[in-house]
């Protein structure tokens, strides 16, 4: 996984090189002051599989699918389903576009969450402490072939949590003040 910094619009960001199947897509957050000890927004690095496991483990049949209200397709669990169906989803071409032009216009990265329950279009379900913020982006990034993925974690502790769960094997929590070293280094270097 490599970062960069970049400007865009006068604010600077953490752009990452996230691999899927068509290539680079890069994603993005805000780059705080590197001087700001910011323990409130963090990136761990998410291993597709180790995620996908674990979302399954705690889904109990609750994510499931969502497709277009005028549809008669059965709904199906999404943390194991076939890409077709991650492509089925009602939203998925919204975020579709969002992919189209990373180079120039990259994506946010999605946030994960340390808490009992999400609110979702089937209602509240429990999460056994494990929660994801902007699961379409997820999805895209699934379906594409992405093998790992950052993703922002709001306190450092729910960080450490998230990264020991699903987090990439050799990479740690990535600090504000981590990435603006890591992203200083030209050419691109490796963060882990």
């Amino acid at each position: 996984m490599y970062v960069e910094k970049r400007n865009f619009g006068g604010d600077w960001y953490f752009v990452f090189n996230v691999t899927v199947d068509r290539g680079i897509e890069k994603m993005k957050c805000v780059a705080l002051d590197k001087s700001i000890d910011d323990q409130n927004r963090n990136i761990v690095l998410v291993d597709r599989y180790r995620f996908e496991d674990l979302w399954f483990k705690l889904g109990k049949d609750e994510h499931v699918q969502y497709y277009n209200a005028d549809s008669d397709a059965k709904p199906v669990n999404l943390a194991r389903c076939a890409k077709k169906d991650w492509l089925g989803c009602a939203k998925y071409s919204s975020i579709e576009k969002c992919f189209s032009d990373t180079e120039n216009n990259p994506v946010p990265i999605a946030s994960f969450v340390s808490t009992s329950s999400v609110h979702g279009s089937r209602g509240w379900v429990e999460t056994n402490g494990f929660g994801v913020d902007d699961l379409t982006r997820t999805i895209w990034l699934l379906a594409n072939g992405a093998k790992e993925f950052p993703v922002v974690v709001n306190s450092y502790e729910s960080a450490l949590i998230v990264h020991d769960l699903i987090g990439v094997k050799g990479s740690k929590v990535y600090t504000a003040k981590d990435l603006h070293k890591c992203a200083k280094v030209i050419p691109l270097t490796p963060i882990y």
